[in-house]
């Protein structure tokens, strides 16, 4: 049944397609480090010790010659090469887009100075000390790329929508074609109905949480912290998806109620993302605020069980009060 509308495969295309271009998005090693293409064979091997060393600092690509060293340095992007002179006895550092007679030291020439310095003389003082300043409007930020955890708590949103949507066509899609005259005379009561139109969605649901930690890098915060939010998120689709079903009496009067239901949704997130902290409050009123809000707080793992807690609360309290507050307009919709 759930496959009889467009939105049963696009609830398992779509989101799929959706994280694979945020995934694209995200900065990489590659893209933040320099890259270096060292000779792993022949007489101008470099040795794995030194490989390993190098490895600490920037993105290593090995070669098997010096021929295809060059080739990667002639390609597109910053690349410096590094090979062994077994004629000199020493390091050889490719530097091919820079001025010719630049007498700059490429980063795996300073890395190997100072494996030097330090292997023969461990005594050496240094000659160079840092130090570093993170200002006080920058203290909270997070390791963790905005593309993943802003995109990832919204990509979640979406996914509660969508299925949401499931569910409504659903039960529009039983209304429309008689079903539930056929149903209201048969053994199955409305919780087994309702139940039975959650489960594929929440499937579903469930499944993504994990491809959408895995993809987005983010398989590293607390799983449990959220599969709880995603259980308590599900309040949402339900009331959505009941609100779909009751309000709509064919699949393009769906559509379009989903349509304004979304963007009204939406718009909290919106607030969410762009109001300053002063007036936050103005977008209290949605339970997704505050679905989008520990979602953040759990992917740069700033949460605490407390929060989780009381946010939770707060939605589920929230969905209950639209729902008490619409009951009677449901239940003559669904009936």
């Amino acid at each position: 049944m759930n496959f009889k509308h467009f939105m049963g495969a696009y609830i398992v295309i779509v989101p799929f397609a959706i994280l694979l271009i945020l995934r694209g998005f995200i900065p990489t090693v590659e893209s933040t480090t320099t890259t270096i293409a060292v000779v792993s064979e022949s007489e101008h091997a470099v040795s794995p010790e030194m490989i390993r060393v190098l490895d600490q600092y920037a993105k290593i690509k090995t070669y098997l010659s010096i021929e295809d060293m060059y080739k990667k340095l002639r390609g597109v992007g910053t690349v410096e090469g590094l090979y062994w002179d077994p004629a000199k006895q020493q390091f050889v550092s490719v530097l091919q887009k820079t001025p010719k007679g630049n007498s700059a030291f490429s980063l795996a020439a300073q890395v190997i100075r100072q494996q030097y310095l330090h292997k023969n003389y461990p005594g050496t003082p240094p000659v160079m000390t840092f130090e570093y300043d993170v200002p006080k409007e920058l203290s909270h930020r997070t390791k963790i790329s905005p593309v993943a955890t802003m995109g990832g708590s919204i990509f979640f949103v979406f996914l509660i929508l969508i299925a949401g949507f499931v569910i409504g066509l659903g039960i529009v899609d039983d209304k429309e074609n008689g079903t539930d005259k056929a149903l209201h005379v048969s053994p199955v009561s409305k919780s087994d109905y309702f139940i039975g139109k959650s489960i594929y969605p929440l499937l579903i649901i469930a499944f993504y949480s994990i491809i959408a930690l895995l993809v987005l890098g983010l398989i590293h915060v607390n799983i449990l912290q959220v599969y709880l939010l995603v259980i308590v998120s599900f309040s949402i689709t339900l009331l959505f998806g009941l609100l779909l079903g009751a309000l709509a009496n064919n699949e393009t009067e769906a559509v379009g109620v989903g349509k304004l239901l979304s963007m009204l949704m939406m718009l909290a997130i919106l607030g969410g993302v762009l109001l300053p902290d002063a007036w936050q409050w103005a977008v209290w009123w949605a339970p997704f605020y505050w679905v989008y809000d520990v979602l953040q707080e759990i992917f740069t793992e700033t949460v605490t069980w407390t929060s989780l807690a009381w946010k939770s609360a707060v939605t589920v309290g929230l969905t209950l009060f639209y729902f008490l507050l619409l009951r009677k307009k449901i239940i003559k919709g669904l009936s």
